[in-house]
């Protein structure tokens, strides 16, 4: 039984538009508030409660971030059993946002696919926020750093 998602969730928008602002330049430095979900939700990187085979593939893409992009690191981050959330760091001549999640997606997939191929791994797209305030910034940090103790309360959880 699938628990009714209330919040993200591309079904309810069939006509989805760009959730990136227009003309604004994802590689300007700042920390971005980024949520990447697995295709329809589906629960591909925990079992009993803790990283699975394939969410440590996940796991180790995050972590390789910023030897592939130095000027770009992941602050924080946690993976779920559906989701991924990260601040990810951008300065200055750092790579847009869009293209650091594109490369960690397509390695996971990569990854991924050696051990079950074919598998659709990813939804389309992503969510990111800017952070603009240090209060806005511990308010991130303590959701990501609380997400796994209420992934059951959690807006992405499935049974």
């Amino acid at each position: 039984m699938v628990k009714k998602n209330e919040c993200m969730d591309e079904d309810r928008f069939p006509n989805r538009k760009s959730p990136r602002i227009p003309g604004y330049d994802y590689a300007t430095p700042n920390y971005y508030f980024i949520t990447i979900c697995t295709h329809q939700k589906k629960c591909l990187f925990w079992s009993d409660h803790r990283l699975n085979p394939l969410g440590q593939i996940a796991y180790d893409a995050v972590m390789q971030i910023p030897a592939h992009f130095p000027k770009n690191w992941v602050d924080r981050f946690v993976i779920m059993p559906n989701h991924i959330h990260m601040i990810l760091v951008v300065e200055p001549g750092g790579a847009d946002t869009s293209v650091v999640v594109g490369s960690l997606k397509s390695y996971v997939t990569r990854q991924v696919h050696q051990i079950e191929p074919g598998l659709t791994v990813w939804q389309t797209s992503y969510h990111d926020h800017g952070i603009r305030s240090r209060e806005r910034y511990q308010t991130i940090l303590q959701y990501i750093e609380t997400n796994p103790i209420r992934w059951e309360k959690d807006c992405f959880y499935v049974e």
